[in-house]
């Protein structure tokens, strides 16, 4: 579906990534890039795999859509429970972590992969989580059907994703999109 529809559709998040994608904006050093390398190698479209729980996604979809329209580079987003195909190949090739962006040819051929999140924002959620060794220990008490460590973990996990957010909005928005134009430049 596209970016929008997306938007309108989730299950989580949605309140907040309504607002992010209100305040995203991209360098346009970045949609310049993305738009001279897509025509360079080809590019036809890009995707993104992820379910409505991903927080990495609620981060980043928002800057993601404005990167590709600012690009002219139809984007779509899918959830993996609903296009196993897709899902079953990233797994295959050792890709288990979402969000999944590719940049497609017109015959299907992937030109391009990017995963999660940037290198930098990954670091700060692994020191977030490492000023919180109980987070993971809700997570997994949470897994097993402990109703109290689920409760405790849905507000722990809230508190995180804003935080996360903020990071995006002070400048790992441009990280996202400087790997992801990467990521297509290394296609050529």
């Amino acid at each position: 579906m596209d970016p929008q529809t997306y938007l309108g559709e989730v299950r989580n998040y949605r309140s907040l990534m309504r607002s992010l994608a209100e305040e995203a904006k991209v360098d346009a050093q970045h949609s310049r890039r993305l738009a001279a390398t897509a025509e360079r190698t080809g590019a036809e479209y890009a995707s993104l795999m992820t379910e409505d729980w991903c927080g990495d996604s609620a981060c980043n979809v928002p800057i993601l859509a404005r990167l590709f329209a600012d690009a002219g580079l139809p984007f779509r987003i899918v959830r993996g429970s609903e296009l196993e195909e897709l899902k079953n190949r990233y797994e295959s090739q050792g890709d288990d972590h979402i969000p999944v962006v590719s940049v497609w040819r017109a015959d299907g051929t992937e030109l391009a992969r990017w995963i999660e999140a940037p290198e930098a924002v990954e670091e700060r959620k692994n020191a977030w989580k490492a000023e919180r060794p109980h987070f993971e220990q809700l997570y997994e008490r949470r897994k097993t059907g402990d109703r109290e460590a689920a409760k405790e973990f849905g507000t722990l996990y809230r508190q995180f994703l804003e935080e996360m957010a903020g990071w995006y909005r002070d400048g790992m928005w441009a990280e996202t999109t400087r790997e992801v134009v990467e990521a297509l430049e290394q296609a050529e």
